[in-house]
């Protein structure tokens, strides 16, 4: 089951359902839609959405979206492809144009002209593969490629700082821009080392705005929805594992604090301190399920956080989700896999990809305003992790004293 903060084009799994956060009345299953499974805007929403946020132009992302079709078959039909036949490249360009894609910037298949450099902390996180192929997506239609370069290096006298020399070493390359997924260790080192090369930051903090390009998660409803759900189950001891290891962490926690707030157990609400790996979700998973007030679900930062909490959760000898509901961060494949079957909020990473690139690619060609910020609404995917309520109190046994 998939809960939305706004307007999403993506299609759930089969089996899932689609309920609007505003009107919370449900939606026609996918497979309602037909064989490909896939919810189809018309265009004209899709422009007035566009207007409505304050985007100039839509992506490569929003005209398939649009028609209910893949990027690359959007790509192949706005180059004049072969195979695509005419009909279909007629109502693309027309999408196209209705929508301000910049086809000004559309190139030819056999056409390279530069690359751009994705800034990433580390390559553990599955999260980022799926924005990185978001972003190629769309930077293969102007015709430039991405190289993802790891940047957090160790050293005695810092804890985590970084690698500032590879970022000028592909300054001196001559990279077009710098895409920033999250946020990286000492960033005014960073800021420094890509001169006055464009960069944009993806699902960044909220720090950065009015400095650079952003287009971020909104955290305030992406934390709202699963809080609601977990309420709407009947659960009150909500707890949080985050909070710690960056701004973005923090600002999550705080969401989910506003979330509880909102649903009048501010008294209720615990964030147990953690970052985004797996070994201190489990550490402060286990700090939680073994404390005189044990909650009955537990959300946390990210989805590897969610599996140290199940681990937490596994050792303690509760359930899942008889015992304790837990929910992560990400919509990653570690929550959508068999196994672990996590609920987890979805950020639309294929959005913010796209639109990270699209931003990119305007500094490049010259684009001279202010910087911009966008906030994409994430959903909800609801899985077996929290399809329960909360568990029932037990009741103390009396000690009866015999003579």
């Amino acid at each position: 089951m998939r809960f939305n903060g706004g307007m999403s084009s993506d299609a759930s799994a089969s089996s899932d359902e689609t309920i609007d956060h505003a009107s919370d009345t449900e939606r026609s299953r996918p497979e309602e839609k037909g064989e490909t499974g896939q919810m189809v805007e018309n265009v004209e929403q899709t422009a007035s959405e566009l207007a409505d946020s304050g985007q100039e132009r839509g992506t490569l992302r929003d005209v398939a979206d649009s028609l209910g079709i893949s990027s690359a078959v959007a790509l192949r039909a706005l180059r004049g492809a072969d195979e695509i036949k005419p009909l279909m490249a007629t109502r693309v360009r027309e999408a196209a144009v209705r929508l301000h894609f910049p086809l000004e910037e559309l190139s030819d298949e056999a056409d390279h002209r530069g690359v751009v450099a994705i800034l990433v902390n580390t390559m553990r996180n599955t999260w980022i593969s799926d924005l990185v192929r978001a972003i190629r997506i769309e930077l293969t239609a102007t015709g430039r490629s991405a190289i993802v370069v790891p940047t957090r290096r160790r050293v005695p006298e810092y804890p985590v700082a970084a690698d500032t020399e590879a970022i000028e070493s592909l300054v001196q390359l001559g990279v077009d821009g710098f895409l920033m997924v999250s946020d990286l260790a000492d960033m005014d080192s960073v800021f420094a080392a890509t001169g006055d090369r464009p960069f944009v930051g993806i699902g960044c903090s909220k720090e950065f705005v009015g400095r650079i390009d952003t287009v971020r998660i909104d955290d305030e409803v992406g934390q709202g929805l699963l809080v609601d759900h977990l309420v709407g189950l009947g659960h009150r001891e909500i707890a949080h594992v985050g909070g710690v290891g960056a701004a973005v962490a923090r600002e999550r926690a705080d969401a989910f604090r506003q979330a509880m707030e909102r649903h009048g157990l501010g008294e209720y609400a615990r964030v147990e301190p953690g970052d985004f790996t797996e070994q201190v979700g489990q550490t402060a998973g286990s700090m939680l399920l073994r404390g005189s007030r044990v909650p009955t679900a537990v959300t946390c930062a990210n989805d590897v956080t969610a599996v140290g909490v199940l681990s937490a959760a596994r050792e303690a000898g509760l359930s899942v989700p008889e015992e304790l509901a837990v929910a992560g961060y990400g919509n990653t494949s570690l929550a959508s896999s068999g196994i672990s079957q996590i609920t987890s909020v979805d950020p639309n990473s294929d959005r913010l990809g796209a639109l990270a690139a699209q931003f990119l690619v305007e500094r490049v060609s010259g684009l001279e305003t202010a910087p911009r910020d966008v906030a994409v609404a994430p959903s909800v995917v609801v899985r077996r992790s929290s399809s329960a309520g909360p568990r029932p109190e037990t009741t103390k046994r009396k000690r009866i004293s015999v003579d």
